[in-house]
Order: C-alpha cells, then sequence, then structure tokens
C-alpha cells in the first residue's frame, strides 16, 4: 500500500474528492499536511507520491516522476495566493515583507515578481513588515475579511509579467518507489485522473459542504474551485519551465529540469 500526500487545502479538494470518497477500495494511506511538510515527507522517503509544491520539483527532479496531466495551477488570478500590502507596489522598496512558512513556489515566485525592489523577506511575525504573503485557505479568509488597503494576486501578476500560466504543484511520485511498484503507482496516478474528471460535475456539492471552510457562500466556493486548471498540458508546461529559468536568473535554482513523466 502505498502513503499518498494530500494537502489539506481547499485547492486540491476537486483532484481528490472522490478518491477520498471511495478510500476503502483504494491502494493507498492517505497523508494529511501542509505542503512544505509533504515536501519534505516525500523527499525524505517517508511517504510515496504527493502533491508537492513544483518549486519541489525543480529542486530534486533526480527523485521523482511527475504525474502526467495533473497540477494545480492558474492562467491569471488564482484567487488565493495574495500579496496583502499597506502600500502600493511601488512603495515596496527596501520594506520587509512577511512570507508565510506554507509554501515554497510562492515564496519564491514573489522574489523573482518584486526583484530589483531591494525587499528584505521574512518569516518572523515580530519583524515590522508593511506586506505579508499568504496562501490558499488561510488568504482566502484574510482576503474576505476586506482590511487590507492593496491586495495583489500572484497568479494574475505572473500573468500580465510574462503571459504564461502558472502550475503552483504538481503531483509527483519517488522514483524508487515506482521503478519498485509499477502496477501500483500507474494504478494510483489513473484514480487521481478519474477523481478530478468527476470532480467538473461535482463542484457545487463540494463548495456546499466545503465552503465555511474559508469562504462567506458556497457560490464564491463553486467559482474558485471553477476558476482553477488541473490539467498539465504545453502551456503549463512553458509556464513552467519560464519560472525555473527566471529561478535560475535570480539564484535560487542552479538549473532548469525537462519533467520526466510517470512511464506507461
Amino acid at each position: 500500500m502505498l502513503k499518498l500526500g494530500v494537502i489539506d487545502v481547499l485547492n486540491v479538494l476537486p483532484v481528490y474528492y472522490q478518491l477520498l470518497s471511495n478510500q476503502d477500495e483504494q491502494p493507498f494511506e492517505p497523508v494529511f499536511d501542509t505542503v512544505t511538510e509533504l515536501n519534505r515527507k516525500l523527499n525524505q522517503g517517508q511517504i510515496d507520491l504527493s502533491a508537492v509544491s513544483s518549486f519541489e520539483y525543480a529542486l530534486r527532479p533526480e527523485l521523482y516522476y511527475v504525474l502526467p496531466d495533473l497540477s494545480v495551477g492558474s492562467d491569471g488570478p488564482v484567487y488565493s495566493i495574495y500579496l496583502f500590502a499597506d502600500c502600493p507596489l511601488s512603495e515596496l522598496r527596501d520594506c520587509t515583507i512577511l512570507l508565510t512558512t506554507h509554501s515554497l513556489t510562492s515564496v519564491h515566485l514573489i522574489q523573482y515578481l518584486l526583484e530589483g525592489q531591494n525587499v528584505v523577506f521574512s518569516t518572523d511575525p515580530k519583524q515590522p513588515h508593511v506586506a505579508t504573503l499568504l496562501i490558499a485557505d488561510q488568504a482566502i479568509r484574510r482576503f474576505y475579511q476586506k482590511k487590507d488597503r492593496y491586495v495583489f494576486d500572484l497568479g494574475a501578476w505572473w500573468k500580465e509579467k510574462t503571459g504564461l500560466p502558472f502550475v503552483f504543484a504538481l503531483w509527483v511520485v519517488r522514483k524508487v518507489v515506482a521503478d519498485q511498484q509499477p502496477g501500483l503507482v500507474r494504478k494510483v496516478a489513473q484514480s487521481l485522473l478519474a477523481s478530478r474528471d468527476a470532480a467538473f460535475g461535482l463542484l457545487s456539492d463540494m463548495a456546499q459542504e466545503r465552503y465555511s471552510v474559508a469562504f462567506p457562500n458556497p457560490e464564491a466556493c463553486e467559482a474558485y474551485f471553477a476558476n482553477l486548471h488541473y490539467q498539465l498540458g504545453p502551456s503549463y508546461l512553458a509556464g513552467f519551465q519560464r519560472f525555473q529559468e527566471e529561478m535560475v536568473k535570480i539564484g535560487k535554482l542552479n538549473k532548469v529540469c525537462i519533467p520526466e513523466f510517470l512511464p506507461d
């Protein structure tokens, strides 16, 4: 039985919704955690297959196969990854920004987006700061509090700068696991794709059940689900490559990797 990492936030629910409802019939044990903890558990071999930060894959591609046609991405606004600020972007120069500790991709993306502004990035909430980067359910809840003067959506920001979609997360499997248990891994991968495909007809049900986690009403939650992209087509792969290229330029990655997909 495989240990399957499940990010415990709304933005991956459409991929897992049906899969977890039929859990007794599946050859896996779900492990729920934050994305940063699942990144760590996967690269250390504590779990076998998981959704992880796309930056985690770019950092350690030699460890993983990418599951084909599966990601969490946006082609413009993502509506759950926000920079909340006390001032406009033009006034952030030389200021301190508080980073979430529950992200690997977004905390690197913001460093590219603000490159050249001499911004100080911190994870210490006690340090004075003029802006805060939050992701997922926590970011959505703060957005609806409407207390921040300026709010910047990182998906929209990236699209404006590059013209490309953005891949925030990928599903990957440890190569050693896939090579030892190829049939089992392919079965779980197929189940994830089937669960994702079924979700497109269940968005209203999911929203009714889960909206109160972060949204004021089910309609807003359903619109959020419908906006996200869970495939991994050519334009998203191009966006992921561009992200890696920008990370190399600012010294956060050593090289650009070409995704190695799970063998047939």
